[in-house]
């Protein structure tokens, strides 16, 4: 699964921003690197981040935290927030620096990925059938077009459960109202309905928050590359090396979008009506 830390460790590396390291020690809010002592100067690294690459398969693996303060004499990092678990001796993780800050590189991250347009998503948590009801509430996410497909769950416990249900209408909401999906009869009570739409991708948060499968890990880091230059270049401006990437990963935008394209589904059939 590649989630949000493995893409901003791959963002990061593209950028070349990305020093690995081995930890000598540490605790959950700290690490220690006593290959760096007395190599730099005291918060030299502060506004940097940590990103835990190897943990032995056991937490923190895979989290990340910012760097508060940097401990030159002893090559002490200090972490905030806290990961979940202490940091050991022989533990691999990746430093980056306050040049690209990590909640900057977040949300450029999540930038980029919604840039690439809506994709295909699926929710069977939200709606659920009722007695005798033909008519629900769609979600937010499906208030700007219509669902590509509705399923409901036909029989509980069976290899194949879902059926597609295609006598069915959109109504989109009005300025400040709510979109409804109407069916021309009740489905059975107690049923979740599976609901197929395209939408920006969600928000990534958590390191461990799943980058959506229908976009390509090599897209999604050229789409965050992308953006963190742009900032980079708005930010500094006038740099005509650091211009000069922002237009390479312009270009590779577009080749990995030839190469790695966005599968989305086909919007399911209405049942046809015949009037006699």
């Amino acid at each position: 699964m590649y989630t949000l830390s493995r893409l901003l460790i791959d963002i990061y590396t593209a950028l070349g921003q990305l020093r690995i390291g081995r930890a000598s020690g540490g605790s959950a809010s700290s690490l220690e690197d006593d290959s760096l002592a007395g190599l730099h100067s005291d918060d030299e690294w502060k506004g940097g981040a940590i990103f835990i690459l190897d943990a032995s398969g056991a937490a923190p693996q895979g989290e990340f935290a910012a760097v508060s303060a940097f401990d030159a004499a002893a090559g002490v990092f200090t972490l905030t927030p806290a990961v979940s678990a202490a940091i050991e001796d022989g533990d691999r993780y990746g430093l980056s620096s306050a040049l690209y800050p990590l909640p900057s590189v977040i949300e450029l991250a999540n930038a980029g990925l919604r840039a690439l347009g809506d994709i295909p998503l699926v929710d069977e948590q939200t709606l659920m059938t009722s007695e005798s009801q033909s008519s629900y509430v769609a979600t937010l996410e499906w208030t700007r077009r219509r669902p590509l497909r509705i399923d409901y769950l036909a029989i509980p416990g069976a290899p194949n459960p879902w059926r597609t249900v295609y006598d069915w209408d959109f109504v989109p909401a009005a300025p400040g109202g709510t979109a409804l999906i109407l069916f021309a009869d009740a489905l059975p009570a107690g049923r979740p309905l599976r609901v197929w739409y395209q939408a920006a991708h969600p928000m990534l948060r958590v390191f461990d928050d799943p980058v959506a499968s229908a976009i390509a890990p090599e897209l999604a880091v050229a789409a965050g590359v992308e953006r963190a230059l742009r900032w980079q270049t708005a930010r500094l401006g006038g740099d005509a090396a650091l211009g000069a990437r922002f237009h390479l990963f312009t270009l590779n935008i577009f080749a990995a979008r030839r190469a790695f394209p966005i599968w989305r589904p086909q919007r399911a059939a209405k049942m046809l009506s015949v009037n006699k």
